[in-house]
C-alpha cells in the first residue's frame, strides 16, 4: 500500500518533517510497531497449531474480565497472521501521519481510549465463557485510519492488490463495512468484531473533540498560559509605571524651573530680603544643580 497526493488535494497532504527519519515526530508509532512485531514472533514461532505462548496471560476472555491488566494488554497478542499484517501495514503507512498531525501525546491518549473502549464493548457483548477471546490491535488500526481520513479527507491511496487510486475516506468506509459484515456473520459470538469496530467510533469522537486527548496536560498548559499572561501584564505594567514616573519627573522639573524663574523675578523686583525661607531653599538648591 502506498500513498500519493494529487494537485486537487495538495493542501490536505500530510506535512513531512524536515528530519530524514520516516518516524521523526512519531516515536509512539515506531515503538508500537516494534512491540507488536516482537510480541507476535515470541507468541507464535514454533507453536504449531496450538495457542500462542502469551495468550493465556494477556488476552481478554469472558472468564478473566476481572484481571484488569488484560484490558490494556490484549492488543499486543495476535495469532491471526492476516489481522497482524493488516495492523502492521496500517500503523507503518498511516500511524506516523496521525501522530505527526495531532501530536504524540494526543495520539497515545487516542490509542489508550480505543483499547479501553474495545475491552468494555467485549465485556458487555461476550455472552459466555466460550466466547472468542479478544486479541489483536485491529481496533487501534481502525481508529488510526479514521483519524487520518478526517485529517486529510482528500488524500488518495493506491492498494497493491487493487492498483486503482481511491480516496482514503473510501478505503476507510470499505474496511468499516467489512468489519460490520464480519460482525453480522459471527452472530453466535460477535463480541470480538464489535470490540474492534468500536475503534471507528472512538477515532471519530476523538478527532471531533481533540480536547479529550489533552487529559493530564490541561492543568499544566493552563498554568503555563496563566504565567505567560501574568508576565505580559507585568511587563506592560512595568512599562506603564516607568512612563508614569518619567512623566511625573518631567512635570516636577518643569514646575521647579517655573518656580525658580518666579523667585528670580521677585528678587529683581523686591530684592532677596523679601524671599521666604522656602523660596530661599529652593533657590539655593537650584543654584547648586545649575
Amino acid at each position: 500500500m502506498r500513498q500519493y497526493s494529487t494537485s486537487n488535494s495538495s493542501r490536505y497532504a500530510p506535512r513531512t518533517p524536515s528530519s530524514g527519519s520516516r518516524f521523526a515526530g512519531a516515536q509512539v508509532t515506531k515503538w508500537l510497531l516494534i512491540i507488536l512485531g516482537v510480541s507476535f514472533l515470541v507468541d507464535i514461532v514454533g507453536m504449531g497449531s496450538s495457542g500462542g505462548r502469551l495468550m493465556p496471560y494477556v488476552a481478554l476472555g469472558n472468564g478473566v474480565l476481572l484481571e484488569i491488566w488484560r484490558w490494556v494488554t490484549y492488543p499486543f497478542v495476535n495469532i491471526n497472521i492476516g489481522s497482524w499484517v493488516f495492523t502492521m501495514i496500517t500503523f507503518f503507512v498511516f500511524g506516523r501521519l496521525a501522530e505527526q498531525s495531532i501530536g504524540s501525546r494526543r495520539y497515545l491518549m487516542m490509542l489508550i481510549y480505543t483499547t479501553l473502549v474495545g475491552a468494555a464493548v467485549y465485556a458487555v457483548m461476550s455472552s459466555n465463557v466460550l466466547s472468542i477471546v479478544l486479541t489483536g490491535a485491529s481496533g487501534l488500526a481502525m481508529a488510526v485510519l479514521v483519524a487520518v481520513a478526517m485529517r486529510y479527507p482528500n488524500q488518495q491511496v493506491r492498494l497493491l492488490i487493487l492498483p486503482v487510486p481511491m480516496k482514503l475516506t473510501t478505503l476507510v468506509y470499505g474496511l468499516i463495512g467489512l468489519l460490520i459484515v464480519m460482525a453480522i456473520a459471527q452472530r453466535a459470538d460477535p463480541a470480538e468484531s464489535l470490540a474492534h469496530l468500536s475503534g471507528v467510533g472512538v477515532g471519530f469522537l476523538c478527532m471531533k473533540n481533540l480536547k479529550w486527548l489533552d487529559l493530564g496536560s490541561s492543568t499544566k498548559a493552563k498554568k503555563k498560559r496563566t504565567n505567560s499572561k501574568q508576565a505580559r501584564q507585568t511587563k506592560r505594567g512595568g512599562r506603564s509605571r516607568g512612563m508614569k514616573a518619567r512623566t511625573h519627573l518631567k512635570m516636577d522639573v518643569s514646575k521647579n524651573e517655573a518656580e525658580v524663574n518666579r523667585i528670580l523675578d521677585k528678587v529683581s523686583a523686591e530684592g532677596i530680603g523679601n524671599l521666604t525661607e522656602d523660596e530661599r531653599e529652593l533657590l539655593k538648591f537650584a543654584s547648586k544643580k545649575g
